[in-house]
């Protein structure tokens, strides 16, 4: 994964390429993969930006008092995802979780930490809070300055099987990548 800092205008958004999917697999007491769920709750994830060792998150600015400075976050867009029933490049259907579009304001090494939640039955009124269920995080990747930047690549296989299975996901068919001499191999879209 890379992005460009993103700015913020909306031609400045630059998403964390390639797009992020997380895949929820569950696991029985004698840990063989259940494949045919029945949910009786309803699953959401949740990212927040963190340093290249996980250890600090960096998701907002951290402000020690008041402050005359304007409050700027330093991930912006997409920060939750409803799972997605759908089939794999193999034809499997899983359950899947979509950041199309993440985007980071500030060049550096960052990990994503996706975490699960399980939300109770819209039937059932309880006041007791959401449970957390667990907690992923990629590997680091490296958010670039707009001088800097590579460029991005073509969409992967499996965003685009998403995609036309009618997951939002914006789609490249080409990438576009910076060339020695500064200019760019910009294809179509």
């Amino acid at each position: 994964m890379r992005a460009r800092a993103t700015g913020t205008g909306e031609r400045e958004r630059r998403a964390v390429d390639p797009c992020p999917i997380v895949e929820l697999r569950v696991l029985g007491p004698d840990g063989a993969e259940i494949e045919r769920l029945h949910w009786e709750y309803k699953y959401v994830m949740i990212t927040a930006l963190f340093d290249e060792t996980g250890t600090v998150e960096c998701t907002a600015p951290r402000v020690a008092g008041p402050s005359a400075v304007p409050y700027e976050d330093q991930m912006i867009g997409g920060q939750a995802s409803s799972e997605y029933n759908v089939r794999d490049l193999e034809g499997r259907l899983g359950y899947f979780f979509c950041f199309p579009d993440i985007r980071v304001r500030h060049p550096g090494r960052y990990r994503l930490r996706f975490s699960l939640l399980r939300l109770p039955p819209a039937e059932l009124e309880t006041s007791q809070p959401t449970s957390i269920l667990g907690h992923v995080f990629t590997d680091p990747f490296r958010v670039y300055s707009f001088k800097d930047f590579p460029g991005v690549d073509e969409s992967t296989l499996l965003t685009k099987e998403f995609a036309n299975q009618g997951v939002a996901i914006p789609i490249r068919n080409k990438g576009r990548l910076k060339h020695e001499d500064g200019g760019s191999d910009d294809g179509p879209n």
